[in-house]
């Protein structure tokens, strides 16, 4: 089990590169993409996967946030996210990728829901 500080720690990590990862300019993003010769959007596989793992961290026992406040967390960072994509050079922010953040967000919520109490 983690402790809450490198909870804390690691939930930062997953902040700091899906920031990074949103401020990308688009070709820098197309160059990675196809240097890893990736069928799929590589993005926005990249904003699931953090948003499941920031979900997981933040509802396990380590922090136990409540579902609410990390739905309500993911909505203002998911919204956060695609608001920066005006800044990004190339990059356009969409609303099936604030979906696409809330949807890996609900699989890392399925650790509260499979919580089983004793």
């Amino acid at each position: 089990m983690l402790t809450n500080q490198t909870a804390r720690r690691l939930l930062m990590l997953q902040v700091v590169l899906l920031l990074i990862g949103t401020l990308m300019p688009g070709a820098w993003r197309a160059t990675l993409e196809s240097s890893l010769h990736a069928n799929w959007g590589l993005s926005s596989l990249g904003h699931f996967v953090l948003f499941c793992g920031m979900a997981w961290v933040a509802s396990g026992p380590s922090m136990a946030w409540p579902w609410q406040r990390i739905v309500l967390a993911g909505l203002v960072l998911a919204l956060l996210t695609e608001g920066l994509q005006f800044f990004a050079i190339e990059r356009h922010p969409r609303w099936v990728d604030v979906g696409i953040d809330m949807a890996g967000l609900s699989l890392g919520l399925l650790r509260q829901l499979v919580r089983v109490k004793v």
